[in-house]
């Protein structure tokens, strides 16, 4: 019986030395088993060789990568475009995994291959430099060879930053998508495809995906879907709608009529509302209706408690008064308040015991009970002009004084300045100021000098009196002791004439 073989199986190269062929895989094999008995001896050598100390000391294994490259794509050099072509991934809440991969495919497929190097290879050699931060440090900690192929490290990469929260809220806005009242039916289109990139995993076949995209188009849209397909779109394919809907978008892209947000109304530029002279007369007699009313009105203020906001007789102080609020009850509707008359014939006796009509409030102010704020006092317009004449008359008194007083120092400045002016001219040429210039009247001379601590100096003056003085001091001791000398002379001639005599 003849066999034929299946045009569809994969033909086997002939190897004419077959043999040969066993012995080189059997070699390898043994050298493989030699070089991993090795690599553990050596291991089991440096664990009996280990001290206490050896314990503190961080050991890096050969690889630390996760990613194991073959020797093609270690060998592929990454020049600067390459490096500026790359994306990044910061492993942030806000990014997006999937984009990130897809960004790899696209760098990647603009890239020149060489001999032996794949365009699997380069991507799982480009991904370690796009990842920054914490995503960087989520691959350094993975375990070392870990991940050998790209869709190892695609799969690893989306389990991480590819939460199942994100997948389902995609699912259920592909599950729950309907074209706003404002949008065309080209965005809704490339909205509805968003979902789908954004979410590939969702699970649902191609016509349950056109007929959730159908089903969600308003009554226009699906008016114009069943023209185009030639009056329904219940005997398309899954395909053929993809298709319709696509031509369809990019037909109308440009001249698709929006519709209007729900719960927003405009107003055109018709003469059915009031023109703008109108609107801007009615402005300024509003205007002037509130510069005429410029205080709002006044309200009722409490006779018990001075309080805006609640009428008397709902005062909650009124408990202590029932005389005072038994009278504003009979007379609520004819009570007009009295001025302050002392004279009036409307006294209420129910207000000799009110707080703010005490014997002690000397200063006729009304004194709010305990708890309640002070009421402010209300302005008077007459007597605000008046305080503001007499401020601007008392200002404008003490300005004429000072411009008097300006006037008065710059007078007495201008004969300074004349003075000054009269005495240089009057110095004679090539004399410094500071030579000494003789006494005019030739009469005046500097008896004494004095320090500022009160000690005088002595001067040329002051020696030629003290030797004056010594002099005037020597003749009269000379006199004193010659008198005595010439009172005994006398006396011894006295005594001789005496003698001489008898």
């Amino acid at each position: 019986m003849t066999g034929t073989c299946s045009s569809t199986s994969q033909l086997v190269e002939l190897e004419p030395e077959i043999e040969q062929k066993l012995r080189a895989i059997r070699k390898s094999q043994k050298q493989d088993r030699e070089k991993k008995n090795q690599q553990e001896e050596e291991e089991m050598a440096l664990v009996q060789n280990e001290t206490m100390g050896d314990l503190d000391i961080p050991t890096i294994p050969t690889s630390p990568l996760s990613i194991v490259l073959p020797a093609a794509a270690r060998n592929f050099e990454l020049k600067n475009i390459h490096f500026n072509m790359m994306p990044s991934f910061h492993g942030l809440s806000y990014e997006n995994p999937l984009t990130h991969i897809r960004d790899i495919f696209n760098m990647v497929s603009n890239m020149a291959l060489t001999e032996g190097v794949t365009e699997e290879h380069l991507r799982m050699k480009v991904f370690s430099y796009t990842l920054k931060d914490k995503a960087k440090m989520w691959l350094n900690s993975l375990r070392p060879g870990l991940l050998t192929s790209w869709t190892e490290v695609q799969n690893k990469f989306l389990e991480k930053f590819s939460s199942t929260q994100k997948t389902d809220a995609l699912r259920d806005k592909i599950m729950q998508f309907s074209q706003q009242t404002d949008e065309s039916f080209s965005e809704a289109w490339e909205r509805f495809n968003n979902f789908l990139i954004q979410c590939p995993h969702h699970g649902l076949l191609t016509l349950v995906l056109m007929r959730i995209f159908y089903k969600a188009l308003i009554v226009s849209s699906k008016a114009a879907v069943n023209n185009y397909a030639g009056g329904s779109v219940k005997n398309k394919t899954p395909t053929e709608c993809q298709t319709l809907f696509d031509t369809l978008a990019i037909e109308t892209q440009h001249s698709d009529t929006r519709g209007k947000r729900a719960g927003i109304y405009e107003i055109g530029s018709s003469n059915a509302f009031a023109s703008k002279e109108q609107v801007a007369t009615i402005t300024s007699k509003l205007d002037a209706l509130l510069a005429m009313n410029g205080r709002a009105p006044t309200q009722e203020i409490c006779s018990i408690c001075a309080v805006l906001g609640h009428a008397t007789i709902s005062c909650p102080h009124g408990v202590d008064f029932p005389e005072f609020l038994q009278e504003q009850a009979n007379m609520v509707n004819t009570y007009r308040r009295p001025s302050n008359d002392p004279f009036s014939n409307t006294y209420n006796p129910g207000w000799q015991r009110h707080p703010n009509f005490s014997w002690s409030n000397t200063q006729n102010v009304q004194k709010p009970p305990l708890g309640f704020p002070p009421q402010e006092k209300k302005i008077n317009l007459g007597d605000a002009l008046t305080q503001l004449t007499m401020s601007t008359t008392q200002f404008m008194t003490e300005t004429k004084t000072q411009l008097q007083n300006q006037s008065a120092s710059i007078r007495n400045l201008e004969v300074q300045v004349g003075q000054l002016a009269t005495v240089l001219s009057e110095r004679s040429q090539g004399v410094l100021p500071s030579q000494t210039e003789v006494n005019p009247k030739n009469q005046e001379h500097a008896k004494a000098i004095t320090l500022r601590n009160g000690r005088p100096i002595k001067t040329a003056v002051d020696l030629d009196l003290g030797k004056h003085h010594k002099q005037l001091r020597d003749t009269e001791k000379a006199e004193e002791n010659s008198l005595p000398a010439a009172l005994s002379s006398t006396e011894n001639s006295a005594t001789h004439a005496m003698n001489f005599s008898s």
